[in-house]
């Protein structure tokens, strides 16, 4: 039977098993019973399948993740491909069994759609855009405009699937509140399907956005259909680790009071956080919560990803605390900054060390090199997950002259802002920018509107009439 969800009324929820591997060497099946924070029996993955791939397989010398993700990809659709012909053959019918009906909203915020970065990404700002160049502007205020953006092309990205570096003094953790590891099997990924997969898995590697995995915990992939019936997407089901962390007690803010007053403005600006989530480093113990499995592999989560339990909370307080200025890291922004850009460099340079290393010697395996890497036991990593990463916990009164930006808050990734008159707005928007670069906030260029009449913001088109 094949896992699938209808994007327009079939979440998939079957539990059957499927192929999978993990650990080190990506070579030992998943076994042992889920563990359910309620009741056992749901969500029951039904009985174990061997793994077909054999063990030695993924442990060959001088390969990088994503070649050895590669090479996994053809032997599992090996093995599919011979199961599907076997089926064919065989003198007995099979049925397939139709899902509940149930929508995919209900399940909206338990789920974690994994990104398409299979696509190459713009990389050039376009300054020439009606985004920044709007036609009911002279010249001379383009001009402006073009002049305060440049200023700050540092934390300006393209395209929005584009991987922002890392925002300081900010760090995800998942409290499971001491519950035993979650360990679900990986639901069955159909053969028309793997390819898919693999291609979206290898993105996710290649950005830096996952790594290989020796978690005790595991949430699985299940594979969405969109409206048309015929494409996919993946997603990850949090909805066991969800149902055991701890909820983070912060206000949200309430869409109407963001809608508030924005009509007495004659310039608007609406800005989007550029891939929002992922701005945001993960601990170690958020990244073990956070692993995934699917046919391909044992995974985990480097970054924030969306459909954690807490992400849309600690990213808000993020933007708010940029915004108004309440704390900042232990010795301040620059103080932070040099310390990351210190690590990061250092990391770097271990890297294409290690990679050389790797191909000129015949004892050490790039593998190794890389595991190593994607286990994130560099400077970097020290730093995220020492107590100074975390502002909120270990951080200091705010100084920055810089705050408060403006009197408003933004909604998750959304801010929305505006002047009465271009002068005062096009003002509000170099200092914002400015405040975000002392932040590490990254924004995308292509989704956000500068310093225009009309703006559309959380499906309001916001105007000078209202």
């Amino acid at each position: 039977m094949d896992s699938l969800i209808r994007d327009d009324v079939e979440p998939g929820v079957s539990g059957e098993p499927g192929l999978t591997a993990s650990g080190a060497c990506l070579s030992e099946g998943r076994s042992g019973p889920s563990v359910s924070p309620n009741d056992p029996s749901e969500d029951d993955p039904g009985p174990d399948e061997e793994n077909p791939v054999d063990p030695e397989f993924m442990c060959t010398p001088n390969e990088s993740s994503v070649e050895i993700l590669e090479r996994l990809y053809v032997s599992v659709a090996t093995v599919l491909s011979a199961e599907a012909a076997n089926e064919q053959t065989a003198e007995y019918s099979t049925a397939e069994h139709t899902a509940n009906t149930i929508n995919l909203k209900d399940y909206a915020h338990e789920l974690v759609f994994l990104p398409d970065l299979t696509e190459a990404l713009a990389t050039e700002l376009d300054y020439s855009a009606s985004n920044v160049r709007h036609p009911e502007l002279s010249l001379d205020l383009q001009e402006k405009v073009v002049r305060v953006l440049k200023q700050h092309e540092k934390i300006m990205i393209s395209s929005g699937n584009a991987l922002p570096p890392p925002a300081y003094g900010v760090v995800c953790d998942i409290d499971e509140q001491g519950h035993p590891p979650i360990e679900q099997k990986a639901r069955r990924a159909p053969l028309r399907h793997l390819k898919k997969l693999y291609e979206l898995l290898k993105g996710l590697l290649k950005a830096g956005l996952v790594s290989f995995s020796t978690s005790p915990w595991a949430s699985p992939i299940v594979i969405v259909l969109k409206k048309n019936g015929v494409d996919i997407r993946l997603c990850i089901d949090y909805k066991m680790v969800n149902a055991v962390t701890a909820i983070m007690e912060y206000a949200m803010p309430l869409v109407d009071d963001l809608l508030t007053d924005l009509e007495k403005y004659l310039w608007h600006c609406s800005l989007d956080a550029a891939s929002g989530f992922w701005a945001i480093m993960m601990i170690r113990r958020a990244r073990q919560v956070s692993a995934f499995v699917c046919a391909l592999g044992h995974c985990e989560w480097l970054r924030m990803p969306f459909g954690l339990k807490n992400a849309p909370m600690i990213y808000q307080r993020m933007i708010d605390n940029a915004l108004w200025g309440c704390v900042w890291p232990k010795g301040g922004w620059k103080h932070y900054a040099e310390l990351m850009q210190s690590a990061e460099e250092r990391d770097r340079t271990l890297r294409e060390v290690s990679g050389a290393t790797a191909n000129t010697s015949t004892g050490v395996a790039k593998f190794d090199a890389d595991l190593r890497a994607s286990q994130a036991e560099g400077s970097v990593a020290e730093l995220v997950n020492s107590p100074m990463a975390d502002m909120f916990t270990n951080g200091e009164a705010d100084a920055s002259a810089l705050t408060p930006v403006f009197e408003r808050r933004s909604f998750v990734d959304d801010i929305c802002f505006g002047g009465e008159s271009f002068e005062g707005c096009l003002e509000t928007l170099d200092r914002l920018l400015a405040r975000f670069e002392e932040c590490r906030i990254s924004i995308s260029f292509t989704k956000s509107i500068f310093v225009q009449s009309k703006v559309d913001f959380l499906s309001h088109e916001v105007t000078r009439a209202g």
